[in-house]
C-alpha cells in the first residue's frame, strides 16, 4: 500500500524537460510527410520556431487549405501597363503556384465571369477541392483563356465558402486576384459572411490588378472584412522576393509583405509672421554710387509690400542702407540713407503706410563682406530689412 502510494506521487511529478533540437527536426519531418487531418489544428497547424526573435513568434502557423479566386470577367480584356489585365491576373496566380510551400496542401482554383460563351455558370471551380498538385493547379490556370461577362465576386466568395466545407485542416486562406471592377453583388458583405462562418480560421488576401481607385478601395475592404490577411497590388508582387514573401504570408499567416501603417505626420505650426520673415530676407543690391532700385528686385519688394499692406498692417519694419568703403565716410553715410529712403518710397507707393517703415543709414560701418575685394565691395552696396513690431 505504501509502495503504491509512493509510486503514484512520483508519477504525478513530471520532470522538467530540456529543449531537444533533434526532436524538433524529427517533428518537422513527420509533419511534412503526413497530411493534416482533423480540425483541431493543434499538432499539424503549428510548428515550433525557437529561433524566431519576435516575441510571441515561437509558434509558426501552417495554413494547408486554400482557395484562389481568379477574376475572368469582361474588364480583364482592358489593358494595363501594356498587357491585357487577364494575363497579369493569371501571371500572379501562376507565380503564387510556383511559391507554395513544399508540404501537403489541399485547395482549389475558382474563377468568376463568363468565358466567351464557354461557360454557363457565373462562377466555377476549375481545380479541387483536392490534394494539391503544383502541376495540376498550373494546368487549371491555363483553362482560363477568355474573359467576359459581369463581375459576380460576391457569388464566387459565397461559393468558396462552401468549398471550404471540404477542408481537412484548421486554418484557411482565401486569395482573390481581381481588378476590383465589381458591379454585381456586394463582395464586402460576402467577405463578412465567410468570416462569420469560419471565424478566426480564415484569412483573406487580395491582389489588385490595375490602378482603379474604386477597385483598390473595394479589395481593401474585402481583405479587411477577413480581419487577418491584407490587400496588395499586382505591381507590388513583380519582384520575385516579394512574391515569395506573399506566398509565405498566405500559408503561414505572416506579415512580411503586409503594408505598414503610415502615421500621418502633422507639420509643426509655423511661427507668427513666418511668411513675412521669409520675404524680409531679401537683400537689395545697388550699383556703385547709385541708389536707384534695379528691376530684378521688384518682385521681392512687391511681396514685402503686399504682406505689410494686406496681411500684416500692424507690423513695422526697419530699412537699413549700407555702402562699400569707396569715398569718404560722410559721403557714404548720405548714400546709405538715400538707398534706404528709395526702398521706403517703393514700398509706400505700393500701399505700405509711413508709420510701418523706419529708415536707417549705416554708411560703410557694417560691411557684410570684406572691402578688400571687388566681390566684397559689391556685396556691401545693399539695403536690408528687419521686423521690429
Amino acid at each position: 500500500m505504501m509502495i503504491s502510494t509512493l509510486l503514484v506521487c512520483c508519477a504525478g511529478k513530471e520532470p522538467q524537460k530540456k529543449f531537444d533540437a533533434n526532436a524538433l527536426e524529427r517533428h518537422k519531418a513527420d509533419s511534412s510527410e503526413t497530411p493534416s487531418s482533423g480540425t483541431s489544428g493543434v499538432s499539424d497547424d503549428f510548428i515550433l520556431n525557437p529561433e524566431s526573435p519576435e516575441m510571441g513568434g515561437y509558434m509558426e502557423v501552417k495554413v494547408n487549405d486554400f482557395v484562389v479566386i481568379l477574376d475572368a470577367s469582361g474588364s480583364k480584356y482592358l489593358p494595363y501597363s501594356g498587357k491585357v489585365k487577364l494575363r497579369i491576373a493569371k501571371d500572379v496566380v501562376k507565380r503564387l503556384n510556383q511559391n507554395t510551400p513544399d508540404r501537403p496542401l489541399f485547395g482549389g482554383l475558382r474563377r468568376y465571369g463568363f468565358e466567351a460563351g464557354a461557360w454557363s455558370k457565373k462562377t466555377a471551380l476549375l481545380y479541387g477541392m483536392t490534394n494539391y498538385s503544383r502541376q495540376d493547379f498550373a494546368n487549371s490556370i491555363e483553362i482560363v483563356r477568355w474573359a467576359g461577362g459581369k463581375s459576380p465576386l460576391a457569388l464566387a466568395i459565397d461559393a468558396a465558402s462552401d468549398d471550404f466545407q471540404l477542408a481537412r485542416g484548421h486554418y484557411l486562406a482565401l486569395v482573390v486576384v481581381s481588378d476590383g471592377n465589381i458591379y454585381q453583388g456586394d463582395a464586402v458583405e460576402a467577405a463578412k459572411r465567410i468570416k462569420q462562418r469560419y471565424g478566426d480560421r480564415i484569412c483573406i488576401y487580395t491582389a489588385l490588378v490595375g490602378d482603379l481607385p474604386f477597385g483598390r478601395d473595394l479589395l481593401e475592404r474585402v481583405a479587411k472584412a477577413g480581419e487577418c490577411g491584407y490587400a496588395i497590388t499586382a505591381d507590388d508582387l513583380i519582384p520575385d522576393d516579394k512574391m515569395k514573401d506573399w506566398a509565405y504570408d498566405i500559408f503561414h499567416r505572416g506579415d512580411r509583405l503586409k503594408p505598414k501603417k503610415v502615421e500621418k505626420r502633422v507639420a509643426p505650426a509655423k511661427p507668427p509672421y513666418w511668411d513675412l520673415d521669409q520675404a524680409l530676407r531679401l537683400k537689395v543690391q545697388f550699383e556703385l554710387n547709385k541708389w536707384d532700385i534695379l528691376p530684378e528686385y521688384y518682385n521681392g519688394l512687391d511681396r514685402i509690400a503686399n504682406l505689410l499692406a494686406g496681411k500684416y498692417p500692424e507690423v513695422s519694419i526697419e530699412v537699413h542702407g549700407h555702402t562699400c568703403n569707396i569715398w569718404t565716410e560722410k559721403y557714404n553715410m548720405k548714400l546709405s540713407h538715400l538707398r534706404a529712403t528709395e526702398v521706403m518710397k517703393y514700398l509706400m507707393d505700393r500701399g505700405v503706410r509711413a508709420n510701418q517703415l523706419v529708415v536707417k543709414g549705416h554708411g560703410l560701418d557694417t560691411p557684410a563682406a570684406s572691402n578688400k575685394t571687388e566681390e566684397g565691395r559689391v556685396a556691401n552696396r545693399r539695403a536690408e530689412f528687419k521686423r521690429i513690431r
